[in-house]
């Protein structure tokens, strides 16, 4: 038997040691938090590994759980997988709530519900707080399994793996479904330097953008040719994606059609790809709608644009793209949506599209590819006389596209009383700058009597609209 003093000793270089190890635990756990707060996920993975094997067992759930949180944000999800099952084994609430967004990027949506419940009911045992992420998260889990029950089927025809920069350029689109260039080709000097794709319709008198708000939202943007050949300042599409992002704009042939991405509550992360129509006779956009799988994905989706003419389409995807790098693909449009059954094996796996080739269905669509591969996108394309939506999502450009001779006549008279209402605002504006200089009482009234008369010039100019609608819409 040890003397006593010996036992003392040796009992107090057991509880030192033991004291030490726990703060050694504690230590790693505090500097891997500190790091992830940080945003340095490799540094404390690397420092997670190292350490792992010196916890303390009560400290391993946490380790596990931070070191799966720093795989999930490096974009190594098995791996970070491996890390929530052993944390989700020692009864770490995060990790059902981690395990819940991986099965969601996977596909998985009934084990991610499943995940996200259980996360939730460990979270109420406790009497700890939920992630203020969890309602959001579990509403786009209720949006996916929606749009899974409804996949389109489409023929995916190509992939293309390219770099992020000015991928959009690498689109064969003809001249008659427009062009997507860079910001270089606004006339506003100040917007030059704008990131993303500017499209320019066919008639090259009409742009669409995105660029950023007071608050730092990306918004929708336009203009329109004048007929003095200058540019209208440009115009906000105020009534798309309100409060959220909205960017890549694709108008179109009919001037009616308008496909964007925006990340707003009914995308499924990141941004979706969305389309709207605009009202032919107020100009106003309606509702617009989530094009849905396969076409978005819980990554970023966006840029659809469509060539009618060779019945081809193209949208770009983050969706299993290394950084720096975007996966586009080339379809084949349907006149009408068609669905997969939901019924289909693995419908998930069209969805994700795992293997594009699989949507061939036997077909063989090389010669269309050659064709595709033959469009110049820097044809020039044809000037356009004017652009008037009309009913039906139609656009007309030309007075030869009328076919009631009452129409055209119509038209002509219509846009030579707008080339007056475009005089007359413009004089407006200088009356009122002169104005603003000196407060001229004779120039006062001018410009009550030419608000006035412009008022009316605008109404008589939307019955004259709805007039020529009538027309040329009359027995058929």
């Amino acid at each position: 038997m040890l003397p006593f003093g010996k036992m003392v000793k040796r009992l107090l270089f057991s509880l030192l040691a033991g004291i030490s190890m726990m703060s050694a635990s504690a230590d790693v756990i505090t500097d891997a938090q500190e790091l992830i707060e940080a945003g340095e996920y490799a540094a404390a993975a690397q420092l997670l590994r190292a350490d792992m094997g010196s916890l303390k067992a009560a400290r391993i759930g946490a380790a596990n759980q931070l070191l799966g949180e720093c795989l999930y944000e490096l974009g190594d999800y098995q791996e970070a997988r491996s890390c929530f099952d052993k944390a989700k084994a020692k009864g770490v609430a995060d990790a059902s709530l981690y395990l819940g967004r991986l099965d969601f990027l996977d596909y998985d949506f009934e084990n991610a519900g499943a995940n996200y419940n259980r996360y939730r009911e460990l979270m109420r045992k406790s009497r700890k707080e939920v992630s203020e992420d969890i309602e959001a998260e579990e509403e786009r889990l209720n949006l996916a399994e929606g749009f899974l029950e409804r996949v389109e089927k489409i023929a995916i025809i190509d992939s293309l793996n390219l770099p992020k920069d000015d991928f959009f350029k690498s689109y064969r689109l003809p001249a008659s479904a427009g062009s997507l260039r860079d910001a270089s080709v606004l006339p506003f000097k100040e917007l030059r330097d704008l990131p993303g794709a500017v499209f320019v319709n066919e008639g090259q008198d009409r742009m669409f953008w995105s660029q950023p708000d007071a608050d730092g939202l990306q918004r929708l943007m336009e203009t329109q040719l004048l007929t003095d050949g200058t540019w209208h300042s440009p115009m906000p599409i105020d009534s798309l994606a309100a409060g959220s992002d909205a960017a890549w704009p694709f108008m179109m042939g009919d001037g009616v059609t308008l496909y964007f991405a925006s990340d707003g509550e009914e995308s499924l992360g990141g941004y979706d790809i969305f389309v709207a129509n605009r009202d032919a006779a107020t100009g106003k956009f309606m509702q617009p709608q989530n094009m849905g799988m396969p076409y978005n994905s819980p990554a970023d989706d966006y840029m659809l644009a469509l060539d009618e003419l060779n019945n081809v389409g193209w949208w770009a995807t983050d969706r299993n793209s290394p950084e720096g790098y975007v996966t586009v693909y080339a379809f084949v449009p349907n006149d009408l949506r068609r669905n997969y059954d939901p019924e289909t094996d693995d419908v998930a796996s069209f969805a994700r599209i795992d293997d594009y080739k699989a949507t061939w269905d036997g077909n063989d669509y090389t010669q269309l590819l050659s064709e595709i591969a033959s469009i110049d996108p820097s044809a020039t394309p044809k000037k356009a006389d004017f652009h008037l939506p009309m009913p039906g999502l139609r656009e007309y450009t030309s007075y030869s596209d009328f076919k009631s001779a009452e129409a055209r006549a119509l038209a002509k008279r219509y846009f030579s009383e707008q080339k007056q209402l475009e005089d007359a605002e413009q004089e407006l504006r200088k009356m009122r700058q002169q104005y603003h200089v000196g407060k001229n009482p004779t120039l006062g009234n001018k410009i009550r009597t030419a608000e006035s008369n412009i008022e009316h010039r605008r109404a008589d100019l939307k019955k004259m609209r709805s007039d020529l609608y009538k027309a040329e819409t009359a027995g058929r």
